[in-house]
This record gives C-alpha cells, sequence and structure tokens, in this order.
C-alpha cells in the first residue's frame, strides 16, 4: 500500500466534502505518478548552470553586462513560458527563440551560427548538471520492486523531458512520460484528466507526488488522485492535506513500512 491504514485514514479523513470517498486503503494503487523538475531531479540548479553559461557567451562576445543579461532573460522566460510548453515545439525551438529575443533586445546581430553555438552551450552544459533528488533512485526501485507503475506527468518540452530522464538513468523505470507538450495542454488547464484517459485508469487508481501546490497538488487532486506534497523547506506533516514530506528518501520509508 501507499501508507499503512492508519496514515491513509487520517488522509482520507481530512479530505473535503467527500473528494476522496473512493480511495482504498489496500493496494489497489497501481500506478504511483511523479513531476519531474524539481521533484525528481534539481531542475531549477540544472537550469540555472545552464543559463548562465549560455548568457556568459553572449557577454563575452558583445560586452553586455552579465546581469542585465539575466534580468532580461528572466522576463522573457516568463512570457515565452505562460504556456507551459503545451504548443508543441521542439525544446531547441523554445530554446532559440528565448536566445534570440535577449540579443535582439540588446539589438545584437541574430546571427544564426552564433545562436546554434548558445543552444549548444546551454544543452550540454544542462545536462552535465542534472542531478537526481536525494533518494529518488532507491525510491522508484522500491515502486518497482513493489509492481507499481511509474508514470511522470509534467511540463515541458517532450524531447527535452526524454532526454532528461535518459541522461538522469531512470527511464527504464519509466513506464510513461506524459507532457503538457505532448498532450497539448498545461496541468492546471487539465492535463491531469487527459493522462488519466490515455492510461485507462481511474483516479482511485493512481497515486501522484510533486513538488507545486498551484501546479501539482491542486489539479491532481482536483481530480480525485490521491496526492503527496514534497515541500523541502517545510516540516513533514502526515496529518495535512495532503500529505506532506520533506524529502523523497521519506517517502520511501513511509511505504516501505506500510507494505510490511
Amino acid at each position: 500500500m501507499l501508507f499503512s491504514n492508519d496514515r491513509e485514514k487520517i488522509y482520507c479523513e481530512e479530505k473535503p466534502l467527500g473528494l476522496f470517498s473512493a480511495v482504498e486503503t489496500n493496494d489497489s494503487r497501481s500506478w504511483i505518478a511523479f513531476d519531474l523538475d524539481d521533484t525528481l531531479h534539481e531542475f531549477r540548479r540544472a537550469s540555472g548552470a545552464a543559463t548562465t553559461g549560455t548568457l556568459e557567451a553572449i557577454s563575452e562576445k558583445y560586452g553586455t553586462p552579465l546581469s542585465a543579461l539575466k534580468e532580461q532573460y528572466s522576463n522573457i522566460l516568463k512570457e515565452k513560458t505562460a504556456n507551459a510548453f503545451s504548443d508543441g515545439k521542439t525544446s531547441h525551438d523554445y530554446r532559440r527563440e528565448r536566445f534570440a529575443a535577449v540579443l535582439a533586445h540588446f539589438s545584437h546581430p541574430l546571427d544564426p551560427i552564433f545562436l546554434s553555438c548558445l543552444l549548444t552551450i546551454y544543452e550540454s552544459t544542462l545536462i552535465t548538471s542534472l542531478e537526481l533528488k536525494c533518494g529518488a533512485a532507491s525510491l522508484l526501485s522500491t515502486l518497482k520492486r513493489l509492481g507499481k507503475m511509474i508514470a511522470v506527468v509534467t511540463e515541458g518540452p517532450q524531447d527535452a523531458q526524454e532526454r532528461t530522464i535518459q541522461a538522469l538513468g531512470i527511464a527504464a523505470q519509466i513506464d510513461f512520460l506524459a507532457t503538457t507538450n505532448r498532450f497539448g495542454v498545461s496541468k492546471t488547464q487539465g492535463l491531469f484528466p487527459k493522462v488519466l484517459q490515455f492510461l485507462g485508469v481511474p483516479a482511485a487508481d493512481v497515486a501522484y507526488v510533486g513538488d507545486s501546490e498551484e501546479r501539482d497538488m491542486q489539479p491532481a487532486m482536483a481530480e480525485g488522485i490521491f496526492c503527496v506534497h514534497l515541500a523541502e523547506a517545510k516540516h513533514i506533516a502526515l496529518d495535512e492535506f495532503p500529505p506532506r514530506v520533506n524529502t523523497l528518501r521519506e517517502l520511501e520509508y513511509i511505504i516501505s513500512d506500510g507494505a510490511e
């Protein structure tokens, strides 16, 4: 089972308006789903290193202060990712647009060769900076040992997330990768019901782990999916709604304890 009977009873009793009335306290959940970025791996750290390395190349070539480049890139990133990558472009398309917009903002030439060089810097730095969250590998191994199917439900370009799970060494343990890019809809606009429909499984057959309350917990729970909130800056709280852990290693201990 995902949690021991007592722990899951606490979760169910905290539910509003009977949302989880169908959740059982046995081994019925065959699918365990995870967010990817900042849940299974240190995305902010890796993307930050990749962005800095790429902007440094622009600064060195044109003399633009790195701080100014970072500020403008941050503004562009917010604007360009507002649709949560749901419009079907590849990761290279998105990145090319962002760095071209930075160059254009500072009136630097849009040299195709230099742009390609920037994309290479970003990708190579990102891949070498990828790192699993502490306990992620062991947790996934435990879930597979327990016979669970594992899904990743995440925002981002499909091609980039495929490369990410390969580089992290967890692709063989992932049974299904669902991205906003593949399904053409963001998490907050209907990704979770589309994934359930595609897999042909009811919400009661799925548990989901994510780090964002707004983009993970709220939309998943709205579909009746049992959720666990990974909140690294907070204390563990199994009596909260949804239950909260601050490391994946803690979650593995809870699952292992419930399986005994």
